[in-house]
């Protein structure tokens, strides 16, 4: 008899897969700085504020700089000193402020490398449901006498190879992520230290 309940797991791996590809992809080095950029309070009118309530933040990743528009020219002296209070330089353009990306230090990489690995494990606990899915439906048409043994045995065997199979992409994706984000020097320094699972 044929066996067609992991076809479910196969697809919905694969679309995991594809999310997953595009999640990494939207993480950049010049996040870490739009984090600390977005951190800043200013005082306003008596009142502390949030610098994007204040401006619009965009990050231009081609250039490897964070623009902030200042919505009032008021208040670019409050936002260049907070700024300067965090170490980042910046550039005053009429209303906008450029502010370079830094040298990141290896520890505020990991910091971005931790989001990844969580993102990771979260895909792979979406995956592990995803194998557990047809098995499960496999083993109520087994109770059901609907298939035999072998077929609900062969579903289980089916779902849990395609799940190491994703499983071992995901890894090498995000290893490869990791190494972009920390350069190759980072990233020998990373592999020594850390224990990647």
């Amino acid at each position: 008899m044929e066996e067609n309940y992991s076809i479910q797991a196969k697809n919905l791996l694969e679309n995991l897969v594809d999310e997953y590809k595009s999640l990494i992809n939207e993480i950049h080095k010049i996040d870490i700085l739009l984090k600390q950029v977005k951190g800043v309070r200013v005082e306003v009118n008596k009142r502390t504020r949030w610098i994007s309530e204040i401006s619009n933040i965009t990050k231009d990743i081609a250039n490897k700089k964070i623009k902030v528009l200042i919505y009032n020219e008021e208040y670019l002296p409050q936002v260049k000193e907070q700024l300067d209070n965090l170490n980042l330089k910046s550039n005053k353009n009429g209303q906008f402020i450029d502010i370079p990306q830094p040298n990141f230090t290896y520890s505020d990489l990991m910091q971005l490398v931790d989001e990844l690995e969580t993102k990771k494990n979260k895909l792979l606990s979406k995956c592990s449901k995803a194998r557990m899915d047809p098995v499960v439906r496999s083993k109520h048409a087994l109770e059901n006498d609907f298939i035999d043994q072998a077929v609900a045995r062969k579903t289980s065997n089916n779902c849990q190879k395609m799940f190491q199979e994703t499983e071992e992409v995901v890894k090498q994706m995000t290893l490869e992520k990791i190494k972009s984000i920390l350069g190759n020097e980072y990233y020998k320094k990373f592999l020594r230290e850390e224990t990647f699972d």
